[in-house]
């Protein structure tokens, strides 16, 4: 029992608190809200460093063992989240050669996986015409093409930016309806929490 109804009583007490600090404006509130954030805040920074932990412990586990595959991957990838989190300690997150480091590899690298998932997208679509033709099936395409198309350079300056602007009205209403349905599930998942229904800090 007391395996999961401390840690439910305190999640409730704790994120209604917090709701309420935010909600009415009220000193005592306010004065409370702001430690208990910044304690979510430290536990989120514990959280990532046990992350950081368990992803070299897996990978040095895969390194050591005798019929591992991957391993130079592994190798790899553990001297550069070494090298980069020496970096970060030492000359801060603004050094120099941190900033070297996300202008020469972090930004080619997110460059090149949105091409790939721009080409993913017009291949999924394309799959997805030949198993369901559906009007939206065929909207899916137009979309997608379209913005592969507005990033390649053209002599058409004018058709290029009747495109662009498609294109741009299009991703304007679709990353707002993302953002809907992402405040929309984190205010429901967070209610379920502060109520009690799901017990995620305990198992249940």
């Amino acid at each position: 029992m007391f395996r999961w109804f401390i840690p439910t009583v305190l999640a409730v007490v704790c994120g209604l608190t917090v709701l309420l600090g935010y909600l009415l404006p009220i000193p005592i509130l306010v004065t409370i809200r702001t430690p208990l954030v910044r304690g979510a805040a430290v536990l989120g920074s514990f959280a990532l460093v046990l992350a950081y932990g368990n992803v070299i412990k897996v990978h040095l586990s895969r390194i050591f063992q005798q019929q591992a595959k991957n391993r130079i991957a592994s190798v790899v990838l553990l001297a550069s989240a070494a090298a980069s989190l020496a970096l970060v300690l030492v000359m801060g997150a603004d050094g120099a050669v941190v900033q070297t480091i996300v202008r020469s590899v972090l930004i080619p690298g997110e460059s090149a996986l949105l091409a790939i998932t721009a080409v993913t997208l017009v291949l999924t679509g394309m799959r997805l015409l030949s198993t369901r033709k559906h009007v939206n099936s065929v909207l899916f395409i137009a979309v997608a093409a379209l913005s592969l198309f507005s990033a390649i350079p053209v002599v058409f300056p004018r058709v290029l930016q009747i495109i662009l602007e498609f294109v741009d009205a299009a991703a304007i209403g679709g990353m707002r309806g993302l953002l809907l349905g992402v405040v929309l599930g984190t205010v429901v998942t967070g209610l379920r929490i502060i109520l009690g229904i799901d017990r995620p800090h305990s198992g249940g």
